[in-house]
């Protein structure tokens, strides 16, 4: 049985852990490694169980322990060249291919993001698999591939566009927001996975990197039970990412 812990999950901090078998890896690191172990004490795992550390982005709320891990823990860092160049950081370029990390295969996915070389992760194990993608500004033809066929499903909901549109951030900080190099809306989010809920692989799904300011929990899943609805869906469990989500298997 495979098990994912999304962790941290706003535009704020990204950190989720996927484990399986007793040993685990790490999506992001945008939060400090002492509320890392802190997350990781309160579910029972050990870092040194960890056997990598894969990296979407260079943003900061992406890698901010980032070189505390390597430094202090010593733990395998892999990401695009784009990435691990532009975090400043020595790791292992995956050259968006698949690769493994002991018993997991990766798969990256390119995504459209206004950074080095973004992508975000289908991971097989167990003959399951989920994928985990944040930080999109659109919906990517990689997404549609690699996102078919899983059980679980880590899908960005960063803003309601209403929220942002009225909200007080600078023209261009929404301009840039709702781009195609910007982030997922609500709806966006919501009418992907409704699409995946009803090829009937999708057993799971959890909203991630919501905004602060432009977003809600609740604002989010109404948006895709919404969408739900709409179409008659009603055997998907719906989560949100962060502290509050709980241990889901997949």
């Amino acid at each position: 049985m495979a098990t994912l812990y999304p962790l941290y999950s706003t535009s704020k901090g990204n950190c989720t852990l996927l484990v399986s078998e007793g040993r685990g890896l790490l999506i992001d690191c945008g939060i400090s490694r002492a509320n890392i172990i802190k997350a990781l004490n309160a579910i029972g795992f050990p870092l040194a169980a960890i056997d990598g550390l894969l990296l979407t982005h260079e943003h900061i709320d992406h890698i901010k322990a980032l070189p505390m891990l390597v430094k202090k823990d010593h733990i395998p860092v892999y990401a695009s060249q784009g990435t691990l160049d532009a975090a400043e950081i020595e790791g292992f370029d995956h050259h968006n291919e698949p690769f493994e990390i002991g018993h997991f295969r990766i798969i990256p996915i390119p995504i459209s993001h206004d950074v080095a070389d973004p992508c975000g992760y289908r991971i097989e194990m167990e003959n399951k698999a989920l994928a985990i993608v944040t930080d999109t500004g659109k919906v990517t033809p990689a997404m549609h591939q690699q996102l078919r066929g899983c059980r679980l499903i880590m899908l960005e909901s960063n803003y309601d566009p209403d929220l942002l549109e009225h909200g007080d951030y600078p023209a261009a900080l929404k301009k840039r927001i709702c781009s195609t190099k910007g982030h997922l809306s609500n709806n966006d989010c919501a009418a992907l996975l409704a699409l995946f809920a009803l090829e009937g692989e999708m057993k799971t799904a959890v909203l991630a990197h919501l905004s602060d300011n432009n977003n809600t929990p609740l604002t989010a899943k109404m948006a895709v039970m919404n969408a739900f609805a709409q179409y008659g869906i009603e055997d998907v469990c719906l989560e949100v990412g962060g502290p509050f989500c709980p241990p889901l298997e997949v």
